[in-house]
């Protein structure tokens, strides 16, 4: 079970990875409208750790590393880019939504971290 588990999150990962260089523009644009400075290089940086830390878990190849580099980076996004607090009304069931899958994930990183 715990393999099926680190696969579907290898999985997630890769795919998010691919849907952030689909969406480069866009996602950009809203990493400006939150105040992140040099969101070109910063979501670059981002699609790698996704591709690599995703990849990893995939290959079964330093799972506790990879991880704990997908949990930090999930984290810092949770908070800087789906901060429902600060939501408009009318985003802010989504931006909650969002926050809490990820807080979701985050939790099976730290148990994929821990096997």
């Amino acid at each position: 079970m715990a393999m099926a588990g680190r696969i579907l999150i290898g999985v997630f990962y890769v795919l998010m990875g691919a849907g952030l260089i689909k969406d480069f523009r866009l996602v950009v644009g809203l990493m400006t409208s939150k105040g992140i400075p040099v969101p070109n290089v910063l979501l670059i940086a981002a699609i790698l750790i996704w591709f690599a830390g995703g990849g990893a878990l995939l290959a079964n190849y330093h799972v506790k590393f990879a991880a704990l580099g997908l949990l930090a980076l999930t984290a810092v996004v949770t908070l800087v880019i789906h901060n429902f607090w600060t939501a408009p009304p009318a985003m802010f069931a989504n931006e909650l939504q969002h926050f809490l899958k990820n807080v979701a994930i985050c939790g099976a990183l730290l148990i994929l971290a821990g096997l």
